[in-house]
This record gives C-alpha cells, sequence and structure tokens, in this order.
C-alpha cells in the first residue's frame, strides 16, 4: 500500500510539474491565429512605439522569438518587462513529450463543454460562418445573416492534439475532436456544444492538421509549412479584409523567408479540387521602425496546379491567364473566366508609444479610364474593399493592459465576386449529412461584399489570467451579401450565371437580360444594393484562468436588427448568452 501511495505520489507530482512547463514542442511549431502570443508582440511593440512584422499566422515558434528578440528591453514599462518576461518562460520551457532520442510524441486532451441560449429564433446565432446567407427550409428564400463574428462555430466538446517532432526543425501535428458540425450548431434551439444526435457531429476532422519544417538563424529564417486552414494576412478586430483565418480551404502551402524588418511569403492555396489561389506577399519595416508596409499579389484559378505563378519576381497579373482558361462556347457570355486576379495592400503606423494606426486595401477588379471607354468595360464593377482601424494599447501598474480599438470596414457590391462562382474568392462546403445550407466564407472579412461595418472595443486583460471586454458592433449589409450564385440561366442546354453586370448585357432573350446602360449603372455604383439590413450587437465577454488546468469563459450579446433577413420595416431583437468551462490534461 505505501507503494502504491508512492507511486501515485509521483505520478500526481508529474502531472502537476508537466501543466506547469512551457507550451512548445519546437521551434518550428505553428501558433494558431487567436493565440495570445500575437496580442503580446502587439502589446510589447507599442510599449516602444514600434511596428512589427508579426501581424500574420499561424507563425512559427522561431519567428516569433526573432520578433520578440528584436524588442528593446530596457525601453519597456515595468509592466511590459513582466509581460516580456512571461513570454520568454513560455519559449524556454518545453512540454510534456514522450522522448525516444530526437524524436518527440506529445498529446494533450481537452475538455470545453458549452451551454447557449438564443431569445429569438429569427436571429441567427452571432457566431456562425455561413457568411454569403442563410437558405429558407424551403430553397427558396435567402438573407443575409446576422452570424458577424468570424468564429468557427464553436470549440469542440473534446479534443486530442497530436504531435510528432524531429529535432527542433521538424514538427507534424493535429488534432482529432468530437464536437457538433456547424449546422447543428446554427440550429436555433441549439443549447450546447455536446453532439447528442448523429445527424449533428461533425465528420471533417481534424480541422488543424499541418506539417512544418525550418531553420532560423542569427538574424533571419526560413519556414515551409502545409496546413489546412487558418491562414491570416493583416491583424485587426473584425477580421482581416486581405485573407482571414475563417476561409475554408482544403489546404494551403506557405514558403515564409523572414527576419526582423523583411519579409517575403509566397502561398499556394487549394481551396477545392482543381481550384487554387496563388499568392506573393512582401513586408517590409523601413529603418525607422515605426511603419509597416505590405503589397500582395494574387490570382486565383479554377483549373489544376500550375508552377508558372510561383515565380517570385514575376508579376502574375502579365500572364494574361484570364484569356487561357475559358472555351469558345462561355466567351460569348463571360468574356474571361476561371480566373480571379487579386490584389491588397497595408499599412501599420506607430505615431507615438501604445498607439497604432492601420489600414488594408483590397481588390479583384478596378476598371481604368481606358477601359470605361467601352461598353464592356462600364459594365465590369469595381469590386474593392477598405479596412481602417485606430488601437490604442497601455499598461496600468497592476501589470493589466487596457485595450481600445475603433475600425470601420467598406466592402463594394462585387467585391470578392467575379463572373462565376467557382471563380469568386468564396468557398462552400456541404455538410456530410447533406444539410440543405452548405457552410460558406469568403476568402477576407467575414462580412462579405456589399457592406459597411463598424466596431468599438474597449477591454482589460490581464495576460493570462483574465480578461473583461465590452463591444459594440454595427454592420450594414445590401442584398449582394448572399443568394448571388442561386442566380443562373439555362442557354441551348447549358447553365450560365446571371448576375454579372458584364454578364448580364451579353444574355439577350432571357429574363436576366441588361441593356448596356442598365449593365453599367448596375456596375458603377458603390452604394449598398437593395434592401438594406442594420445589425446592432452590444456585447459584454470575459474569461478567467481558474489554475493552468481550468479555464471559464461567458458572453452576453444583445442584438437588435433593422430590416431583419432584408425584410423591408421588419424588426428583431434578442438576448444571446453562452458560457464555457474548459479543462486541459497537461
Amino acid at each position: 500500500m505505501n507503494k502504491l501511495k508512492k507511486i501515485c505520489s509521483i505520478l500526481i507530482t508529474l502531472a502537476v510539474s508537466i501543466a506547469l512547463q512551457a507550451h512548445v514542442y519546437n521551434s518550428q511549431q505553428l501558433l494558431p491565429d487567436g493565440h495570445w502570443m500575437y496580442d503580446a508582440l502587439y502589446m510589447l511593440n507599442a510599449d516602444v512605439g514600434r511596428a512589427t512584422l508579426g501581424d500574420s499566422a499561424p507563425l512559427s515558434v522561431a519567428e516569433l522569438k526573432m520578433y520578440f528578440d528584436d524588442i528593446p528591453y530596457n525601453k519597456l514599462s515595468e509592466s511590459g518587462k513582466r509581460l516580456y518576461s512571461q513570454v520568454w518562460d513560455f519559449f524556454t520551457d518545453k512540454k510534456f513529450a514522450i522522448n525516444f532520442g530526437p524524436v518527440k510524441v506529445g498529446f494533450n486532451v481537452i475538455a470545453e463543454p458549452q451551454l447557449m441560449y438564443k431569445s429569438n429564433k429569427n436571429i441567427d446565432w452571432s457566431f456562425g460562418t455561413d457568411y454569403t446567407g442563410k437558405i429558407a427550409p424551403d430553397g427558396k428564400d435567402y438573407w443575409a445573416s446576422s452570424s458577424f463574428l468570424g468564429n468557427s462555430a464553436s470549440n469542440p466538446f473534446l479534443s486530442l492534439p497530436l504531435s510528432l517532432s524531429f529535432g527542433d526543425s521538424i514538427i507534424i501535428e493535429t488534432t482529432p475532436f468530437f464536437g457538433k458540425s456547424f449546422q447543428g450548431m446554427s440550429k436555433q434551439r441549439n443549447f450546447t456544444n455536446l453532439p447528442y444526435n448523429f445527424n449533428d457531429m461533425e465528420f471533417l476532422w481534424p480541422r488543424t492538421a499541418y506539417a512544418s519544417v525550418g531553420k532560423s538563424f542569427n538574424k533571419w529564417g526560413v519556414n515551409l509549412h502545409i496546413a489546412h486552414e487558418g491562414m491570416r494576412i493583416g491583424k485587426t478586430q473584425t477580421g482581416s479584409i486581405i485573407y482571414n483565418s475563417t476561409f475554408e480551404t482544403d489546404a494551403y502551402v506557405q514558403f515564409n523567408v523572414y527576419s526582423p524588418y523583411v519579409k517575403y511569403n509566397l502561398d499556394i492555396v487549394q481551396i477545392a479540387r482543381n481550384r487554387f489561389m496563388y499568392i506573393h506577399n512582401l513586408d517590409v519595416i523601413p529603418y525607422f521602425k515605426w511603419i509597416k508596409l505590405r503589397i500582395l499579389e494574387g490570382t486565383l484559378v479554377n483549373a489544376p496546379f500550375e508552377f508558372r505563378f510561383l515565380n517570385p519576381l514575376m508579376i502574375m497579373h502579365s500572364f494574361g491567364a484570364w484569356n487561357d482558361y475559358t472555351t469558345p462556347e462561355e466567351s460569348k457570355y463571360y468574356d474571361e473566366a476561371h480566373v480571379c486576379a487579386y490584389m491588397g495592400a497595408s499599412f501599420d503606423i506607430t505615431p507615438c508609444k501604445y498607439l497604432r494606426l492601420y489600414g488594408l486595401y483590397a481588390q479583384n477588379e478596378i476598371q481604368s479610364k481606358h477601359e470605361l471607354k467601352s461598353a464592356i468595360g462600364r459594365a465590369m464593377p469595381d469590386s474593392f474593399g477598405v479596412q481602417t482601424g485606430a488601437e490604442f494599447t497601455f499598461p496600468d501598474k497592476h501589470n493589466g493592459w487596457w485595450l481600445c480599438t475603433l475600425e470601420g470596414v467598406y466592402t463594394s457590391p462585387f467585391f470578392y465576386i467575379k463572373h462565376g462562382a467557382e471563380w469568386s474568392l468564396y468557398s462552400a462546403r456541404q455538410d456530410m449529412q447533406g444539410n440543405s445550407n452548405p457552410v460558406c466564407s469568403w476568402i477576407g472579412t467575414p462580412f462579405g461584399p456589399d457592406c459597411i461595418g463598424a466596431q468599438l472595443r474597449v477591454g482589460y486583460r490581464h495576460m493570462q489570467k483574465w480578461s473583461c471586454t465590452m463591444e459594440y458592433l454595427f454592420v450594414a449589409h445590401g442584398t449582394n451579401s448572399f443568394g448571388l450564385f442561386q442566380n443562373t440561366v439555362t442557354i441551348n442546354g447549358k447553365e450560365y450565371y446571371s448576375y454579372y453586370p458584364a454578364v448580364r448585357r451579353k444574355l439577350v432573350g432571357t429574363t436576366a437580360a441588361l441593356t448596356d446602360e442598365e449593365a453599367a449603372s448596375l456596375a458603377r455604383t458603390l452604394r449598398l444594393t437593395g434592401v438594406v439590413q442594420y445589425t446592432n450587437c452590444i456585447t459584454l465577454k470575459g474569461t478567467y484562468m481558474i489554475n493552468n488546468h481550468f479555464a471559464f469563459a461567458a458572453r452576453l450579446s444583445y442584438m437588435f436588427i433593422f430590416n431583419n433577413k432584408n425584410k423591408l420595416g421588419v424588426f428583431a431583437h434578442g438576448v444571446e448568452l453562452s458560457t464555457s468551462f474548459t479543462y486541459t490534461l497537461l
């Protein structure tokens, strides 16, 4: 009996020591979007009045170390120095793993039961991902979803993170889970993330899976990884307008060369079978260090993979690929098909300590003065989005940090949209149980096209202990935000999309036909379309970490909507409440 007690005591001590150890397996491990290290990086840079290249995700531990190491410690405030120590405690300790020499196997068990309540069944849950709009049960009615928060429905009820690392340069990680699907979570009377019904289970798992390899040197490093989804380009409050982690993809591959002041990414994104997005991304911090600039070029091709788009010094637009994939039959109506050009730019300015000003711009179609001289040019809509914000972050004497952010977003009616769904900047995944509503997402902002939005956030955070935040969100959504891809006509037995102005002027003799003047009028307008839905959401949320194993989170939202579901004069309001309790074994 004494031996048994002694063994149990040793195991308990080992479990506690494991829990208190750090949180990384090796330097090439990727930290997902939403990890507290990204907030810490911005807090510390705000504390010294500098910009950082670490505004994308996921990043490797080695890259994040380089950015933190570049922060001048002696210029930090006392609260900044304490946070800096927390960061390096995270990096330097090693998480528990089973060692086989240079090979390590890591694992964990995370349980996160969640309870939810919504008072009005006519308002969508606020955590949804179906941003192209809801479909009524009869399949004939569409409306803008009020699910604007950009979360992936909810965390699973039970997950099992697993990792396999080789030395300090290679890691493979995945997280199988047991949880509800988006369709199960979005049911009006849902109250928990426990999948008690077989049809509500999520079978697309794991959602998190990647392999990462790389090497960090003195002042630069390189990383190559392949992952399922979850990439983000740009740090914002409501989701990046350029590329957001909520974009659902089959896989992406990223080649990343980085230093503290210059960074280059090549991203190859497989949205679906024979549907690839190629992105070149260059970030620069000039010598004076308080400004960061980005330029990005991308091309979506609805065709098999091609090498020509990988050349980092080649302008992809120069290939003229919009003429390469259109059949003679399609060219009668589409002119250009199966290709979407994409461009983005952003800036981060830190004019003084604790204040960050940022702006992001993205476009997939802009007509020049020369192009506007022709009827086809005038029928091509300017498709772009702009996102700007001001973020005020400052510490207090109690080692906490105050956060205040004001952000605005505008997207034009045809932003992310091209002549056909297959070469527009969105994805759709049908549920394996055959539910009528596919899970849809845009490449960038969860708000999608045809919207004007703003959010004010005020909060206080004691890193890795507790936080409290209050938010007010306003979003105005036009009717181009949803249902466009359902508009088709059949000509000579073949189906064509019939929503795009440049196409509709060619659909002579059909119900979708427009004259050149009507097509130009539709294309050139930049105001919100149709009956505009006005969503207002006031949210109070908080988190509390009891210890290294237990955490609690709660959220209370009051939403009131004018022209609900894009129906003129319809008003709806209601309360949403959610609570979760997280247990982490190791």
